[in-house]
């Protein structure tokens, strides 16, 4: 008799609100997802919040653009991307901290993640970096200006742990982690 009564209720006020023309659900734009191999299934589920990762270390500066070919292929032109080997990291180090010693990052466990702006000379910093369904994602903050990108980009970049990440999410795009 009451589930009778509480569908009746859950009919009337499903009905009411078709009648009355208030909208129902939105429906969303579906984010961007990364590629995903053949039977991969999910790990996370529907709904969960993404894990905040630890952030080992974080630099702030200025990168000159005649040095961004020594970025890891492909990550040249993306707003961000990852260091994974101490080769390409001391490379990089040496363009955007001329003079300063490279600091010790342990490749083995942790990658170097880094952002900027590609278009315009807005300081970056990260604030926080997370981790969902094997995708890391990197916030942070960032002025905002309208000085185009000449000679140097303001860059940002962090030590994170890199396990359980298959790919960074960089703007529209993700970029496979090896």
């Amino acid at each position: 008799m009451r589930t009778q009564a509480l569908t009746r209720w859950v009919v009337a006020l499903t009905l009411a609100g078709l009648l009355s023309g208030i909208p129902g659900p939105r429906v969303l734009a579906k984010e961007p997802s990364p590629p995903r191999s053949r039977g991969e299934a999910k790990t996370a589920p529907a709904g969960a919040l993404p894990a905040t990762v630890t952030i080992v270390k974080k630099w702030d500066g200025e990168f000159p653009v005649s040095a961004l070919k020594k970025l890891p292929r492909g990550q040249q032109k993306t707003p961000g991307g990852y260091i994974g080997d101490p080769g390409t990291f001391a490379d990089v180090w040496k363009s955007f901290k001329p003079g300063e010693k490279v600091p010790a990052v342990d490749f083995g466990k942790n990658m170097v993640v880094f952002t900027r702006n590609v278009k315009f000379y807005n300081r970056k910093a990260i604030t926080k970096v997370t981790l969902l369904d094997g995708i890391m994602e990197v916030q942070g903050v960032e002025t905002v200006t309208s000085v185009p990108v000449t000679n140097k980009v303001a860059m940002a970049m962090a030590e994170v742990p890199r396990r359980g990440v298959r790919s960074l999410r960089a703007g529209d795009k993700f970029i496979s982690v090896k």
